[in-house]
């Protein structure tokens, strides 16, 4: 009996959510952003949470502070694991909320509206322009029989 070789799918997946938590860490090859995003699957949910990390733009953005909590996003990429349970202290425990963790190398983020109060505050200041055309005025001449061909000439 042989067995058979199984290969990954590709495929892609997008979320809508918001950030729920967005850290910058120094890690082993690094400075990256460790992303977590929350999104409701069904109304009334206590919803899931999608995790990568990023240490390309996402990492000045959120340097940047641009990945403020709760701001509006749109994740895509391939998922790369799914969990429920997590260990502490040699116990399994159970998460508040299943997590999807999305590949690094695939995730792709679309910023959104940010959080009302991180909205930045309108300007109600008006400037007063006044233009002038360069044009010059057009001045109507009309055409009759008694019209002369110079006339004529001068209103072409």
């Amino acid at each position: 009996m042989s067995t058979l070789k199984t290969y990954a799918n590709f495929n892609s997946c997008v979320f809508q959510g918001r950030i729920f938590d967005a850290t910058v860490v120094d890690g082993q090859y690094g400075e990256f952003v460790a992303l977590t995003i929350i999104t409701n699957l069904t109304d009334d949910s206590d919803g899931v949470t999608i995790t990568f990390n990023n240490s390309n733009g996402l990492l000045s953005l959120a340097k940047k502070g641009y990945l403020t909590k709760g701001r509006m996003v749109h994740v895509s990429g391939h998922i790369s694991g799914v969990s429920e349970v997590w260990e502490k202290d040699g116990q399994m425990q159970l998460r508040k909320r299943p997590q999807l963790t999305l590949d690094s190398a695939s995730a792709q983020v679309t910023l959104g509206a940010a959080p009302k109060g991180d909205a930045p505050v309108a300007n109600n200041v008006v400037a007063r322009r006044v233009s002038q055309d360069a044009t010059p005025p057009i001045t109507r001449k009309e055409i009759t029989s008694a019209s002369t061909l110079s006339d004529i000439s001068e209103a072409f």
